[in-house]
């Protein structure tokens, strides 16, 4: 089973900033990232805020549906099936993929509206109920 871990950051806080700490992170642990996204235009953006995410390092990425191989260690996506090369998976889509279990990390980021903190309710639940094992982190402010 896969390890989930549920980063709750402040309400105001931006979803896609931490996902990029949390890709870099695991990049510079030697970790294959997947970065699931609600839709190409989210994948998009996601894909401009890691070119600009430090001034003075770099994340190596790429989108999926791209011309050529995809041979770097962070995809971003918004389609299924997910990336086979990547043991860590940062879902900011609605939905889990269906092959979620597969990686060996889970990370859901909660934050914004009430609606939002729902979904990652279910998330929780759906998560748990497959017997993964669960932890949440409460993230303050700076997360860089």
């Amino acid at each position: 089973m896969s390890r989930v871990d549920f980063y709750i950051l402040p309400e105001n806080s931006g979803r896609d900033r931490f996902a990029c700490s949390i890709a870099n992170k695991a990049w510079r642990r030697g970790h294959n990232v997947y970065i699931h996204t609600t839709s190409r235009e989210t994948a998009i953006k996601l894909d401009d805020l890691l070119w600009t995410y430090h001034d003075i390092s770099f994340i190596p990425h790429s989108l999926t549906g791209q011309s050529g191989p995809i041979d770097t260690t962070v995809i971003i996506g918004w389609q299924e099936p997910v990336p086979d090369n990547c043991n860590v998976m940062i879902n900011l889509n609605v939905n889990i993929p269906t092959s979620a279990e597969r990686f060996a990390r889970i990370v859901e980021i909660v934050a914004g509206s009430e609606a939002e903190r729902g979904m990652a309710r279910n998330h929780y639940r759906a998560y748990r109920d497959g017997g993964h094992e669960m932890h949440s982190h409460t993230v303050k402010v700076d997360y860089d």
